[in-house]
């Protein structure tokens, strides 16, 4: 059978630009890269949220984007996590990203928490102590004697503006764009023929990739079924401000949420309700049952839509990116692709919608039409599985390759207020003044390194200043 030669990307805004850039950066110059475009997709990008994880750097630079240009040509600023404010009885924690946490003995670090009389996991997350001063550098690597400082066991991800950040992805010359706007989409046994534009001319490829956003102008064809999860609403404004607090501030409402993204020169407010009490854009949540159908993948919201309300969007919008080029069919014939495209799709999917709706199973969250339809949802029997099993023994599930990791799970988990009843009785053979000693000196580097650190905004200046005098 003849290979892959040419692939048709449909749609614009963020996705279709991060889509072109890893594509044409990534397969070789013998597969033609076509872009049509779909009509402006701005308002249904502000579901990709504000803020990515830390797997946004790799990912960039794969498709071409390095930091230096993120600093220098956008309002992007770095980002330790999310703080939950006022979520649930008042209750409020730091969500930041964070790498594994220490093995001791063969024993999870969690474990000896309660044991030691340590409390809660805070003291033990740099950038969760980054985040609360409003500080950032760079995480340092170890240093050749082994040593290594406190943050350099830390994680951060970055802050945006979807529009802002769609246009840093640069598209290289092998992108063909064809003019004008797509019209209609032919299709038959369930497979898509050709894309019409409006000036009639008929667009032909051998794979055709739907970034079109929830419209899913080309996924819509072949596939006769939608997203069919509850309904928000999304609106957003900018708001003066330019300390770059390396946090995003979320809050519950009566309406449902809103947080603050701060961004160099502004905050972005974005406010998340029940369509009808907020003014704005509106989505349906949830995922299609496949994502790639005949010869037509659904990257992003083209095959799911995900609240803003974690980093999920972007999470799943780079895993799907990164899933297609691996999955490149090398031939017309692309059933065992698709399967398997598919089944990773709904497996991050679902998986991301465990950790989403984790933050609803918590007591004291506001009644109204949103917290009542996110309360109604059906509770899956992995998310069951997860919460009882660390509430009884402190035991993190985990499934095969979930977008969030076991260290999201315990800082969800303990800031949401659920310990364990009960601890590993191995971590009972240690001796507790060894491990208090431990544990009050592991707290206390990360203290004293972070009271070193300069204001986000501080460091900004300073890296700007430092990346213009290496370029000139």
């Amino acid at each position: 059978m003849a290979a892959i030669e040419r692939i048709l990307v449909c749609g614009d805004g963020l996705a279709a630009r991060m889509t072109l850039a890893a594509l044409a950066r990534q397969l070789p110059p013998s597969v033609a890269i076509l872009w049509a475009r779909a009509g402006g997709q701005g308002e249904s990008d502000l579901f990709y949220g504000n803020v990515t994880g830390p797997s946004g750097y790799a990912f960039n630079l794969a498709a071409g984007l390095d930091e230096r240009r993120l600093t220098l040509d956008s309002t992007t600023a770095f980002s330790w996590g999310t703080r939950y404010a006022g979520w649930g009885a008042g209750r409020s924690w730091m969500q930041s990203f964070a790498l594994p946490f220490p093995v001791i003995d063969g024993v999870q670090f969690h474990q000896y928490l309660g044991l030691a009389g340590a409390g809660g996991i805070d003291p033990f997350v740099p950038g969760l102590q980054a985040a609360r001063r409003g500080v950032f550098v760079h995480p340092p690597r170890a240093a050749a004697n082994g040593a290594s400082h406190p943050l350099s066991r830390a994680e951060y991800g970055y802050q945006f503006d979807p529009a802002d950040y769609a246009r840093l992805f640069d598209l290289p010359t092998r992108v063909e764009q064809v003019a004008g706007m797509v019209a209609s989409v032919d299709a038959a046994d369930g497979a898509i023929t050709g894309v019409t534009m409006d000036d009639g001319r008929v667009v032909t490829a051998d794979l055709y990739v739907d970034v079109s956003g929830p419209a899913a102008r080309l996924l819509s064809a072949v596939a006769h079924d939608a997203p069919s999860g509850r309904r928000i609403a999304l609106a957003v404004q900018d708001v003066p401000a330019d300390d770059q607090a390396p946090l995003r501030t979320l809050r519950a409402t009566p309406q449902g949420w809103e947080s603050d993204t701060p961004l160099k020169g502004r905050t972005r407010r974005t406010i998340v309700g029940a369509p009808g009490y907020v003014a704005g854009g509106e989505a349906t949540l949830g995922r299609r049952a496949r994502a790639w159908v005949g010869n037509c993948v659904g990257v992003g919201q083209a095959a799911g839509v995900v609240e803003p309300l974690t980093p999920a969007p972007m999470l799943l919008l780079e895993r799907d990116i990164d899933r297609l080029l691996t999955l490149i069919p090398v031939s017309a014939d692309a059933r065992v692709e698709a399967a398997e495209y598919n089944r990773r799709f709904a497996e991050d999917h679902d998986h991301a919608a465990l950790f989403q709706q984790a933050l609803f199973a918590v007591d004291g969250l506001p009644d109204g039409p949103y917290w009542d339809a996110a309360r109604a949802a059906q509770v899956p029997e992995k998310l069951v599985r997860k919460l009882t099993m660390f509430e009884r023994r402190g035991v993190l599930v985990a499934y095969d390759l979930e977008p969030f990791h076991p260290e999201d799970w315990l800082i969800l988990h303990l800031g949401s207020g659920r310990y364990p009843a009960r601890h590993d009785p191995l971590a009972t053979r240690a001796d507790k003044a060894q491990v208090a000693q431990f544990l009050s000196g592991m707290a206390r580097e990360i203290e004293q390194g972070v009271a070193t650190l300069p204001p986000a905004r501080v460091y900004r200046t300073q890296l700007e200043q430092y990346l213009r005098k290496a370029a000139s």
